[in-house]
């Protein structure tokens, strides 16, 4: 690593968090509003591409709405110490408004009356991740730093396993993930996690045991991606604990 790792968790620890924060605490929410993204983004750009489609020797000018964005990193993490993998929780703002505009039945999110959607019940389950935004790190020294940020652990780098790479959002984004795989115990635990306070983050870590995760992956209350449902089939197969 290219940071030390002394400095590095002082940077990023999240004193605040600890393990007793409910749904209420992750999302205390108010005055929520949508608007048009400024052109000065910090994290993506939508765009428009044109192209000529020569299907059947019969060119078509086509139009396609897309969102340039951050390559990313993603960490199943297993401990060993409580047989579950673990997993962080927060609330995303654009899960929120597209399960807002599901339930009121919006035809634009313009139409949403946020007063009236629970922000509870946008609240992710997601595994350890984080955009690659560091030109000096490589993707594992990425993860590597998002594992001691979020959950609090401190692992040797080495030990982080690359499970596959794969792109998200293929039809407006198109941004590769790579996946990795490590394992923990207890004893490698050296703060609450939380996030990176600079950022604002508000992050829960949570676990779920292994003997529980294949019905959790099945219970659409729980809020997930498909990143995630990839990650726990691949851990399940890969560890012969498929019920």
């Amino acid at each position: 690593m290219s940071v030390n790792k002394k400095e590095e968790q002082k940077e990023i620890t999240n004193p605040s968090l600890d393990n007793h924060l409910t749904d209420e605490d992750l999302c205390r929410i108010k005055d929520f509003q949508v608007r048009d993204l400024q052109k000065n983004a910090r994290y993506i750009r939508p765009f428009q591409a044109t192209f000529i489609d020569e299907r059947n020797n019969n060119p078509v000018k086509r139009f396609w709405e897309a969102i340039d964005a951050h390559n990313s990193v993603v960490i199943i993490v297993y401990n060993r110490s409580t047989d579950a993998l673990v997993f962080v929780r927060q609330f995303r703002p654009a899960v929120y408004v597209m399960i807002s505009k599901e339930a009121q039945n919006a035809s634009s999110i313009t139409d949403i009356d946020f007063t009236k959607q629970d922000p509870k019940s946008t609240i992710t389950y997601e595994f350890c991740a984080g955009i690659v935004d560091k030109k000096h790190l490589s993707n594992k020294e990425h993860a590597h730093v998002e594992l001691l940020e979020e959950c609090g652990y401190s692992v040797d780098i080495n030990s982080i396993e690359s499970v596959a790479k794969y792109r998200t959002g293929v039809g407006t984004v198109g941004a590769c993930q790579e996946l990795f795989y490590v394992e923990v115990t207890n004893e490698m635990k050296t703060n609450t996690g939380g996030g990176n306070l600079s950022e604002q983050e508000l992050i829960v870590v949570h676990e779920i045991p292994v003997d529980e995760l294949y019905q959790f992956l099945f219970d659409e209350t729980k809020v997930k991606e498909s990143s995630l449902m990839f990650g726990v089939m691949w851990f399940l197969h890969k560890k012969g604990r498929l019920p």
